[in-house]
């Protein structure tokens, strides 16, 4: 019974409660998220009235200013109104506009001397003046009209009548439209037309704006709701309401009947899910201490396994949600262990997996849980302040842990480990996300050379994506055609004169411009795209270069085409189709193309030199620059690096390097290029050191197919007139 009651009262606390209030909490915070919804959404409402109100009465001056303009910007207006006015004139302009009411209701003429001349209202003639009628509001308006007397210099506003009502007002300089009528010579007279906001003017403006039970309040308290109409002074002389609609509460009210069923079925689904957690508690506390070692750790090593790991993660972000406790994971994977399970097998392979596990459990020992992941990966997760500070340097004795060799029957074998680092920012991560993260980091730690520590940073993550993104964006400019080939003319050191051109790649981004091919060649290699280039390029530069005679091409070759082992007949193939001669033709490759497979490498570049093409060594200068690949290949060219040209005017030892790196070219009866040349004395030097070829912006800089052309032909057969040569 005791052993009954136990489970019972834990599952109580623990889950029963815990749920419960969980649901009471979501179903509280679901009622005020209603409730607090259908307030914005009145208050959105209100806000988009307000605005559409202030439109309409703004609309309402605006027509009435435009109809203004009609009658007072008119020839015939400023010959029938100044002096004595025209009687016919006014009656069928003005007097009959008015009885009709359509445009204005109200019409008043003051002379030169803001006097009164005529006045109707609704057809008849005004019981008062234009003064009388609206006061100190018109004078303001007056005042503003002879500030700046002009063309169409009409002012407007809300005005309220002896009467009571409110008239929107419209009133401006009479003057001629053309310039076949003389405009005034002195002040001019104003015309004024006015227009009551009665019930048929709101009427339009509810109809035309949709707003539901407008209504103008004359004379209002100054409290009241609405938007507030004020007159020229800044008095308060009317306010505009209208009937809310409240479909911030509608909808609330037409939601609850789904809501509280949606609350019902989630209290009945809970109970349901708590009786059968309960019922599996009681049968799974019968096995459980069995079970849970079994199940959480790793039968070689005894260490945690990654299920336990994952668990113990997602407590800990569990917790750093909770209380922003820290969370680091550290992840490690061993390097050389697989060569070493290879070479003597497997049972080794347990025996140095077991050996490494107990050291790093001896380095971890009271920082964290250490784990095997898989294979021959293992984490630690600290969650602790301490622990967690303390990373890179728990992160360096694991390291410091391989620098001595391991004894393996008999034989002492060295292995190391890259070790990533991903720690819990501010906001929590998910356990996966974690573990990605450190991953991710222990991989960047491989490429930055093994046996050391990389932490996770985002860039690492914006770097992979951007990379993506310009994969596909690479993919979509060769379907639109936005790669281009440019050439860069080179020049014979003793002549000066142009025998060959070196065809290089551009893109041309239609959004961030020019995108150097350092940053989207090896995006291309990676994405699989650069045999596609590869061979745009070659058959792009070919197609051009036929119409150059006697001039060789140099086109560049990436590493990751020369991994084919038949690129020397697919690369004849396409020449062979574009009718250029391969006499003619340079490929330029460098070190890396020979580090990966010699043996290959060295087969392909024997065909293609059988078949009549040119090989140079490319970038000579940086990476392995070995003399050994110089004697083992047989190149045709060396082409130096610019960074073996930078200096040598200024710093002896740079020259002296430069020189001896085209003597031993020499010595091996190779061609020497120099790119990169910028300046007249480094050509002059490298001239002396027997270069053969320059190659820079110093003679010509990489221009179109047309514009090469049009070069080449006015240089051939002579030498180019370099400024230095003129």
């Amino acid at each position: 019974m005791k052993s009954l009651r136990r489970p019972t009262a834990r599952f109580a606390f623990q889950v029963a409660l815990p749920a419960l209030l969980i649901v009471a909490a979501a179903i509280f915070a679901g009622y005020l998220i209603l409730n607090e919804m259908a307030g914005e959404v009145d208050r959105s409402e209100q806000r988009s009235v307000e605005r559409s109100v202030h439109a309409a009465l703004g609309s309402f001056l605006m027509r009435l200013r435009e109809t203004h303009g009609d009658y007072s910007v008119w020839d015939d207006a400023t010959r029938s109104l100044y002096g004595t006015p025209d009687p016919d004139f006014v009656s069928s302009n003005l007097q009959d506009s008015s009885r009709q009411g359509v445009l204005f209701d109200t019409v008043y003429l003051l002379d030169e001397n803001d006097r009164p001349v005529f006045g109707y209202q609704k057809g008849q003639p005004a019981m008062r003046s234009a003064a009388e009628e609206f006061g100190a509001a018109l004078v303001t308006l007056i005042t503003r009209v002879r500030s700046h007397s002009g063309a169409f210099d009409a002012e407007t506003g809300f005005l309220r009548g002896q009467s009571g009502a409110l008239y929107a007002v419209a009133i401006g300089s009479v003057v001629p439209s053309s310039t076949d009528v003389a405009p005034p010579s002195g002040p001019t007279r104003l015309l004024l037309l006015g227009r009551e906001l009665n019930e048929a003017s709101i009427n339009r403006m509810r109809q035309e704006f949709v707003l539901r039970g407008l209504q103008l309040v004359v004379n209002p308290a100054p409290e009241r709701a609405g938007v507030q109409i004020l007159d020229p002074t800044g008095a308060l002389i009317g306010v505009m309401t209208w009937q809310p609609s409240h479909q911030g509460q509608e909808a609330v009210d037409s939601v609850l009947p789904t809501a509280y069923l949606a609350v019902g079925l989630v209290c009945l689904t809970m109970m349901f899910l708590m009786a059968i957690g309960y019922f599996n508690l009681v049968e799974v506390r019968k096995r459980e201490r069995e079970a849970v070692f079994a199940a959480n750790h790793d039968g070689l090593t005894g260490l945690p396994n990654r299920a336990a790991l994952g668990r113990a993660l997602e407590a800990a972000t569990a917790a750093h949600l909770r209380d922003q406790t820290p969370v680091a994971l550290v992840y490690m994977d061993l390097d050389g262990f697989k060569e070493v399970n290879d070479a003597y097998g497997h049972e080794s392979g347990d025996y140095l997996l077991k050996h490494v596990a107990a050291g790093f459990g001896a380095i971890c020992a009271g920082s964290g849980l250490l784990a095997r992941v898989g294979g021959d990966e293992f984490a630690v997760l600290l969650d602790h302040a301490d622990s967690v500070a303390g990373a890179e340097t728990l992160s360096e004795q694991l390291i410091r842990f391989f620098d001595q060799p391991i004894a393996l029957g008999g034989r002492m074998v060295s292995i190391g480990t890259s070790i990533g680092v991903a720690v819990m920012p501010g906001s929590s991560l998910t356990a996966e996300e974690l573990l990605r993260r450190a991953d991710v980091a222990m991989y960047l730690a491989k490429e930055f050379g093994r046996n050391r520590v990389a932490f996770y940073d985002p860039s690492i993550d914006a770097a992979r994506a951007e990379r993506m993104q310009l994969a596909d964006q690479l993919r979509e400019a060769i379907k639109t055609d936005q790669l281009a080939v440019v050439y860069q003319p080179i020049f014979e050191a003793t002549s000066l004169r142009p025998t060959g051109v070196e065809a290089l790649l551009r893109w041309l981004h239609p959004e961030i411009g020019l995108v150097p091919p350092d940053i989207f060649i090896p995006i291309a290699e990676e994405s699989g795209l650069i045999d596609q280039i590869g061979a745009f390029v070659l058959e792009r530069a070919c197609h051009d270069a036929l119409a150059w005679p006697d001039v060789r091409l140099s086109v560049n070759v990436s590493p990751v085409q020369f991994r084919n082992p038949k690129f020397d007949v697919a690369l004849a193939d396409l020449v062979a189709q574009t009718g250029f001669p391969l006499a003619r033709l340079e490929i330029e490759m460098t070190e890396t193309h020979l580090v990966a497979n010699p043996e290959r490498a060295q087969k392909i570049i024997a065909n293609l030199r059988s078949r009549g093409v040119a090989i140079s060594l490319d970038d000579f200068g940086t990476g392995y620059s070995s003399i050994g690949y110089l004697r083992r290949f047989s190149f045709d060219k060396l082409k130096l690096d610019r960074s073996l040209v930078v200096g040598i005017t200024s710093n002896e030892t740079a020259r002296e390097l430069c020189e001896a790196t085209i003597a031993i070219a020499r010595a091996l009866d190779l061609e020497v290029t120099a790119e990169g040349v910028e300046t007249e004395r480094e050509a002059a030097v490298l001239r002396q050191a027997g270069c053969d070829y320059l190659q820079g912006y110093a003679f010509a800089r990489p221009m179109t197919a047309e514009a090469v052309g049009s070069f080449l032909l006015s240089t051939l057969p002579q030498t180019v007139a370099l400024p230095w040569t003129r």
